[in-house]
C-alpha cells in the first residue's frame, strides 16, 4: 500500500513524504505543548493577557499549516516536479495555495506576542522611546506579512490560475516574490530578537540571570536562519528538479520553533525554581546543627535573630554583680566609674 495517490510503490519509496510528515508531527506536538503549558500558567497566576491570545493564535495556525503539509504529500509534495501525478495536480495547487497566507499571517503572531510581552515589561517605566520603538515594530511585522499574505493570494490574475494552471491569465514572477517575502521575514526576525537586549543589559540581576535571558530572546535568530535556509530553496525550484519539499519543511520548523521560543521566557522561570528547590531539598537533607537541631528542608528561607536572656526564666547576674532582665540596660552608680552596661544574648532559631 503507498501513501502518495497515483503513483507505484517505487515513486512512493522515492518520496520524501515520511521526513514532512515526521517533521509536521513532532513539532506540532511540541508547539502545542509548550504554548498550551505558558497559557495554563499565565491563566492560573495572572489571567490570559493579548500576547497570550496571540501565542495561542499562532499555534492554531501552526497546526492548521501543518496538517495541509501532510496534506499536500498525499498529492505529490516530496517528489521532484516531473514524477508528481499529474491526476493529483489540481488538489496538490489548491491546498498549497490554503496553506500561503496561513503561513505569513502565522509567523506574524508570535512575533506580535514577543513584542506585546515587550510592553508589558516595561509598563509604567521610564522607557517611553523604548515602548515607541516597539509599537512601530508591531505596526511593521503586522503590516509587512499582511501585504505578503494579501500578495500571496492575488498573485496570479484571475485568482483561480493560482491553482489551475489550465485557465489563462498571468501571475507574479516566483523569484523576486519570494525574495521580498524572504527579506520581510528575516527582516521583522531581526528586529524582534533584537529589540529587548538594551534594556535586559541594564536589569540588575547577577550576570547569570542576564545572560540567560539574552540567550532565549536571541534562540528568535534561529527562526531567521530558517527563513535563509527556506530561500536557498527557490534557486531549486527554479532552475533545479521542482521539489519544494524543504522549502516546505523549513516553513514548518520555522513556525514551530517560533511558537516554542515566544513561549521560552514564560517558562524558563519556573523551570528554574523547580531545579532551585530540588537542589535545596537534597543537597540539605542530610546536615544536622548541634543536638535538637531541625533538619532544613526547602521552605528554610533565612534565620531570624530574638533577644532572650540566657535562662529560660528569671534573671542573670552581670559582670558588676547586679542582676537584669534580657536587653535591659543598668545604671550602676555604686561602681567606681560610673559605667552603663547592656547585657544582651542572642540566639538563633531556624524560621
Amino acid at each position: 500500500m503507498v501513501w502518495v495517490d497515483h503513483v507505484t510503490p517505487e515513486v512512493d519509496q522515492i518520496s520524501e513524504w515520511r521526513t514532512v510528515v515526521a517533521i509536521c508531527t513532532v513539532l506540532s506536538a511540541l508547539s502545542i505543548a509548550v504554548v498550551m503549558s505558558r497559557a495554563w500558567i499565565r491563566h492560573k497566576n495572572h489571567g490570559l493577557a493579548a500576547d497570550d491570545w496571540m501565542a495561542l493564535l499562532s499555534m492554531v495556525f501552526a497546526l492548521i499549516y501543518s496538517i495541509l503539509c501532510i496534506v499536500q504529500t498525499k498529492y505529490g509534495l516530496g517528489l521532484p516536479l516531473l514524477l508528481r501525478p499529474k491526476e493529483s495536480l489540481i488538489p496538490y495547487t489548491r491546498s498549497n495555495f490554503a496553506g500561503r497566507p496561513i503561513y505569513q499571517m502565522g509567523i506574524s503572531f508570535f512575533k506580535v506576542a514577543l513584542l506585546i510581552s515587550y510592553l508589558r515589561l516595561f509598563k509604567g517605566t521610564n522607557h517611553v522611546m523604548y515602548r515607541r520603538v516597539v509599537w512601530l515594530a508591531i505596526v511593521f511585522v503586522v503590516a509587512g506579512h499582511l501585504g505578503c499574505a494579501l500578495t500571496l493570494i492575488l498573485a496570479c490574475t484571475p485568482v483561480s490560475r493560482s491553482w489551475d494552471p489550465a485557465v489563462a491569465g498571468t501571475c507574479l514572477a516566483p523569484g523576486p516574490s519570494f525574495t521580498a517575502y524572504a527579506i520581510v521575514t528575516i527582516v521583522s526576525d531581526v528586529i524582534v530578537a533584537v529589540i529587548p537586549i538594551p534594556v535586559l543589559l541594564q536589569l540588575k540581576v547577577n550576570m547569570g540571570k542576564k545572560v540567560g535571558l539574552i540567550v532565549i530572546f536571541l534562540l528568535g535568530l534561529f527562526t531567521t536562519l530558517c527563513s535563509v535556509f527556506r530561500y536557498q530553496q527557490i534557486d531549486r525550484i527554479q532552475f533545479g528538479d521542482g521539489n519544494t519539499t524543504m522549502l516546505i519543511v523549513w516553513g514548518v520548523i520555522e513556525f514551530n520553533v517560533g511558537n516554542v521560543v515566544s513561549s521560552l521566557p514564560f517558562l524558563a522561570p519556573i523551570f528554574l525554581r523547580k531545579a532551585k528547590q530540588y537542589t535545596t531539598k537534597y543537597s540539605g537533607s542530610g546536615n544536622n546543627y548541634g543536638s535538637g537541631a531541625r533538619k532544613i528542608g526547602k521552605s528554610a528561607e533565612g534565620y531570624k535573630l530574638s533577644s532572650v536572656s540566657s535562662q529560660r526564666k528569671g534573671t542573670f547576674a552581670t559582670a558588676q554583680g547586679q542582676t537584669t532582665t534580657g536587653s535591659e540596660e543598668n545604671i550602676l552608680n555604686a561602681s567606681p566609674d560610673n559605667t552603663i552596661v547592656k547585657s544582651v544574648t542572642y540566639s538563633v532559631r531556624v524560621d
